[in-house]
Order: structure tokens, then C-alpha cells, then sequence
């Protein structure tokens, strides 16, 4: 061991015993632990001074830059290999190297909570403890103030670098009309850091004062591009990418501002909280996660929303399209059933039936919206979407606004589902009926029969927990839709279709049409799909586990129960039938709460809107539910002529 080496270590140690000392059980009890230390060492004076000269010989370390350009920074490695990386040192953490800062940093804050109890301590506690080492002065020269010009530089190369990635100008496409106030404030910074450098004045305020103006431009072009993401799409890539540039330039600012601040040692502990916090902060892997894929939830639920606004019926012609649109969604399924019933009499292999169960749904479900109808549950996904944007704009005083959309939702959905299950039974029941005199025999045997009355048992089968199962395909199918609307956007869908050379036989009219189409439908028809195949790969993945899991869907029960009825007959399903419609009812009720709970979760997280909100919405609306209950089923008044 050198003796470089070796006094590092000594300097730890002595500062590792302090850190301990102060180290309280609760974060609120670390500032009188502060002041007790500096009273304790006012006491010790040989004490403090080794301290004092151990911090001294720490932050004295030369080539530090780093460390005050990286810690806690998102890496240039992208979302994916840095989540990797995380992962990684999660596992299994890397050797700490005692001749850097980020390392010795980490040595003496080795509780996962120290930033809590540091941060907690006023600023002035900690000037005190500083006086008592003896640092008092924290000036312009020195290996210290260097590290952090240093890292000023290679902060700025950074921002230009990040502002001319590809992803960042194709979201963007002005910073290549125009100077981009990336590269400029790299080129009027630079001069005044190599002034600095080479022994001349540091920038003063008016100097910094430019540069940071051109930082508030980059923070502009940054919420534009957020802003234009709503509508054109937004990458995993590129929400990394802006994360990753506020960054730079908030430590940037945070670096720079030290440069001129009247009180250095003040800021000094500012910089070192942040830093402290960052870095005990930059191996969690649910905020980093949250974090990034923050704008693209968002997006996927603006996406969503958009949707949303064609499930709500807000006057009576609305609500009868509605009620017409479910009723023909609801003959759809009905033969559906009856398709999925005859497939299963085929006793495939568990994970072949449970793909053709899938396609048999997905198809069924693309062709109700190809066709323009409407499956109820698909709604609350949508609406929640909706729901949660109306919020993130309605002030407190406009509740009363946003409970008629709320209260319109409701109606609306509720035809819906009256819709699909008022023709689902019917014509399912009308199918069986004919069968037997037409085919000469009944649908399916009467075992199959019996246990498709037994599968909506509200108590005597798994109906409701099952219908739970299927309430989370709706709420992730809202999402998968949400999700392919965006990428349909962001990598210009119906454009490249109306122009994709091999579609010129159809003329530029017809794939113009084409290419808007499914710009439009894209993620609906996948998301269709998507919740098909969930509905018929879950029961066969059950099947293949021993989970306990199966699904249920409103519309598919009620036409399985009018199939059950009409082959069986009245007499033979009479003592089940009570049960069945209770178990219909409540298999409608738990799709549509599941659904619409985790959806509007979703999205109230994705625009950071508080429950308090929602809360007083809930009030306002259960005010008039108790008022006038049938407001909430009844059809919605016809809008004023103007």
C-alpha cells in the first residue's frame, strides 16, 4: 500500500467516525446532533483540526471533475443498458475506489437514507460544523474550484453533444433551421471557462447572466418538444434523452451559480446536498423507471383519452347512436360464443385451444370496430383517459362541469353495456333455439351446458375473481392501444403509407385514404387484438400452471347464459337462473370498475394530479347520485340550440 494510499484511508476513517456520530435514528433529530457536534469539538481543538485536514486532503483530490459533472446524472448509455447497469449494481455493487470523490462519498454515506437526514439539516448547522474544522473560506482558487470549472466544461460539451442527436432533432426539426441555443451556449461559455482555466478572472454575473439565458432556451425548446409529443409521438429514446438534458443543465445552472454567488460556503453546502441526494438516489430502479417512461404514458393516455371523447354521449341523439352501436356489437358476440363453444367441443391441446380461443376473440373484437359497434367494456379505459385530462385542466370551481362529463360517462357507459347484453342473450338464445330443429341436435352437449350456467355463479364459482382477471386485459388492451396510436404518430404512419412506393397501384386518392385510416384505427385493431388473445391465453395458461385463474366477460356471459337457456329450457335451468343474472350483473360491474380504476390510476400518475381532485369530484357526484339516481342511467338532455 503507498502512502497516498494509506493517508487516504486514514482520512476516511477519522470522517467516517463523524458521519457516524452524526447519523440520527430519524431525520428530524440530525440538526441538534449537528450543533451538539460543533459544541463537542469547540471543546477538542486538536480534534477538529485533524477533521478539518482530513476534508481538506479529500476534496483536495485532483481531477474531480467528473464527479461533480456525473454524480447522480443519467448516463449517455441509453434507458435500456443503463437500466441493466442498475440492475447490475443492485446485485452486486462495485469495488469502491478511495482516490475518487463519488467513491469516498459513497464510503462515508453508507446508509441508503443519509441524503434524508443531511438534506434535513439547515444550511447554517452545517456552516457552523465547517467553522469548527477550520473552513471557513471556500475561494476561487484551489484543486476544488478547478474540479467544478472543469465540470462546467464538460457539462456544456455535453448539452451540445445530447442537442445534435438524431432523436432530439427529428422531435425538433427547428434546431437545424436555426441556431440551436444548445450549441450556442456551449460556444459563449467555453471562452470564459479557458480564461479561467489559464489563470485569468473568473466570469463575472453578467457573463454567467448570458449563458444562462441560453440555458432558459434550451429549457423552452425542451417543453416545446414535450408539448409537440402529444401529438406526434414520443419515444422510450427520446423521453430518456430530454430526462437526461434537464439534467445537464440543471446541474449546469447549480455549478455556474457558484461561480458568482456572494456566499460561497452557502452554496457550497447546496451543491453538496444535491449531490449527496443524487447519487444515494441514482441506483433506484422503480423512480428511474417511473421517470422516464413518465411522457410516454402520458402519451399513451392523451392517445387513449382521444378515444375516450367518442365513448360519451352528452345529448340523446349521442346516447341512442351509443345504445345502437352496443346492440350491434352485442349480435357480433353472440355468434362469437357460439364459435368459441364449438371450439371447444374440438378438446384441442391446452395452448393450441387457448390461441384459437384468442383469435376467435381478437378477430371477433377487430371486426365489432371495423364495423363501427361498440363492446361496452372497452369503455372505461378510454373514459378514465378522458376523465383524467378534464381534471389536470378543470379548476376547483368547475367541478360542477367536469361531474356532467362524469356523470355523461356513466349513462353512457351503462346503455352500452344494456346494448351488448340486450342482443348478446337474445340473439344467442335465438341461435340455439333454431338449432335443434334446423341441425337437429342441440349446440352442445348438455355437461357443456350446465357448466357454462355454473361459470357465472356469483358464489359457487370463481365468476367475480375472474372477472377481475378480465377487468385487467381490458384495462391493458386501453393501454396497448393508447401505445400503437403514439407509435403510429411518432413514426408518421399514414404519410409513409399514402407515399410507400409498393401501394402505387391503389393511386396517391386510395392510399392517401389508406394511410389516414389506419393512422386512425391502428392502435385500436391491436388493441382489439391484444385483448383477444389476453381473454383466450389466460385460461389456457391456467390450464397449463394450476393457477387458479380463468376469465369472464359481461357481454360473453350473458350470451353463453341466453344459449344455456334456450337449449336447455326454462324448467331445467329455473333454480340457477336467479343466480345466473346476479352473477351476469355483478361479472358486468367488476369489469368495468377494474378496468376503469387502474385506467384512471394510470393516468392520473402519468399528469401528476393529486387525489384531492378526484376526491371532491366523488363528493360532488355522489351528491347527485342521492339527489336524482336515475340521472345517472336516464338519457342525457338535448344540447341547447344556439
Amino acid at each position: 500500500m503507498t502512502d497516498g494510499t494509506s493517508t487516504h484511508s486514514a482520512a476516511i476513517a477519522i470522517l467516517k467516525a463523524l458521519v457516524d456520530r452524526l447519523r440520527p435514528p430519524a431525520a428530524q433529530n440530525a440538526e441538534p446532533r449537528v450543533r451538539a457536534e460543533v459544541a463537542r469539538l469547540g471543546a477538542r481543538p486538536e480534534e477538529a483540526a485533524a477533521l478539518g485536514e482530513a476534508l481538506r486532503a479529500v476534496l483536495a483530490l485532483p481531477r474531480q471533475g467528473a464527479f461533480y459533472a456525473e454524480t447522480g446524472v443519467r448516463s449517455a448509455l441509453g434507458f435500456w443498458l443503463e437500466l441493466t447497469q442498475r440492475l447490475g449494481q443492485r446485485l452486486l455493487p462495485p469495488l469502491r475506489d478511495e482516490s475518487r470523490l463519488r467513491n469516498i462519498l459513497h464510503l462515508l454515506f453508507d446508509q441508503r437514507d443519509d441524503h434524508l437526514w443531511v438534506t434535513a439539516v439547515a444550511d447554517d448547522a452545517w456552516l457552523e460544523l465547517a467553522g469548527a474544522l477550520g473552513l471557513t473560506k471556500v475561494g476561487a482558487g484551489g484543486t476544488a474550484f478547478a474540479s467544478l470549472l472543469e465540470a462546467a466544461r464538460m457539462l456544456s460539451y455535453r448539452i451540445a453533444g445530447v442537442g445534435l442527436d438524431r432523436e432530439l432533432l427529428r422531435a425538433e426539426s427547428d434546431l437545424e433551421l436555426h441556431e440551436s441555443p444548445f450549441l450556442a451556449q456551449n460556444a459563449a461559455l467555453l471562452p470564459l471557462l479557458e480564461r479561467a482555466r489559464s489563470g485569468g478572472a473568473v466570469p463575472d454575473a453578467d457573463e454567467i447572466r448570458h449563458v444562462d439565458v441560453l440555458l432558459d432556451q434550451c429549457d423552452a425548446t425542451l417543453d416545446g418538444i414535450r408539448r409537440k409529443a402529444s401529438e406526434n409521438g414520443i419515444s422510450i429514446r427520446l423521453t430518456y434523452l430530454l430526462a437526461r438534458l434537464r439534467q445537464l443543465i440543471d446541474r449546469l445552472r447549480l455549478l455556474l451559480d457558484f461561480a458568482v454567488v456572494d456566499d460561497r460556503p452557502r452554496h457550497a453546502m447546496v451543491v453538496l446536498k444535491t449531490l449527496l441526494a443524487t447519487e444515494q438516489t441514482s441506483d433506484e430502479l422503480g423512480e428511474f423507471i417511473g421517470q422516464n417512461i413518465s411522457l410516454l404514458a402520458r402519451n399513451v393516455t392523451d392517445h387513449a383519452s382521444r378515444h375516450g371523447e367518442h365513448y360519451v354521449a352528452e345529448d340523446r341523439a349521442e346516447w341512442r347512436a351509443m345504445a345502437k352501436s352496443a346492440a350491434g356489437g352485442g349480435i357480433v358476440i353472440a355468434l362469437m360464443a357460439l364459435f368459441k363453444i364449438k371450439l371447444a367441443l374440438l378438446h384441442l391441446p391446452p395452448l393450441t385451444e387457448g390461441i384459437a380461443f384468442g383469435l376467435n376473440y381478437g378477430l371477433g373484437f377487430a371486426l365489432i370496430h371495423l364495423l363501427g359497434f361498440t363492446v361496452a367494456t372497452k369503455q372505461p379505459a378510454m373514459t378514465a383517459a378522458s376523465i383524467a385530462a378534464t381534471l389536470e385542466e378543470a379548476r376547483p370551481k368547475e367541478l360542477e362541469r367536469l361531474a356532467d362529463f362524469a356523470q355523461n360517462v356513466v349513462r353512457t357507459q351503462f346503455v352500452a353495456v344494456l346494448g351488448n347484453v340486450g342482443l348478446a342473450l337474445p340473439v344467442a338464445a335465438l341461435i340455439a333455439a333454431l338449432w335443434l330443429p334446423l341441425l337437429g341436435e342441440i349446440p352442445a352437449p348438455e355437461e357443456k351446458l350446465q357448466k357454462m350456467l355454473h361459470e357465472v355463479h356469483p358464489l359457487a364459482s370463481g365468476a367475480l375473481f375472474f372477472a377481475a382477471v378480465a377487468g385487467v386485459g381490458l384495462f391493458l388492451s386501453g393501454l396497448v392501444s393508447g401505445y400503437f396510436d403514439n407509435k403510429a404518430r411518432y413514426h408518421r404512419l399514414g404519410p409513409r403509407i399514402a407515399a410507400a412506393p409498393r401501394l402505387a397501384w391503389l393511386g396517391a386518392e386510395r392510399a392517401t385514404r389508406l394511410g389516414n385510416y389506419l393512422d386512425a384505427h391502428y392502435g385500436a385493431i391491436l388493441g382489439n387484438l391484444f385483448f383477444g388473445m389476453y381473454l383466450g391465453l389466460v385460461g389456457a395458461v391456467g390450464g397449463l400452471t394450476g393457477l387458479p385463474i380463468d376469465i369472464r366477460h359481461v357481454a360473453f356471459s350473458s350470451a353463453n347464459l341466453g344459449t344455456a337457456l334456450a337449449a336447455l329450457g326454462p324448467r331445467a335451468v329455473a333454480e340457477i337462473l336467479p343466480w345466473a343474472i346476479v352473477g351476469i350483473a355483478g361479472i358486468a360491474l367488476i369489469n368495468l370498475v377494474v378496468s376503469f380504476s387502474l385506467a384512471l390510476y394510470v393516468a392520473l400518475q402519468s399528469r401528476r394530479v393529486g387525489s384531492a381532485q378526484i376526491l371532491r369530484l366523488g363528493m360532488v357526484l355522489l351528491k347527485r347520485l342521492a339527489k336524482n339516481p336515475l340521472g345517472f342511467v336516464s338519457p342525457p338532455r338535448d344540447k341547447p340550440a344556439d
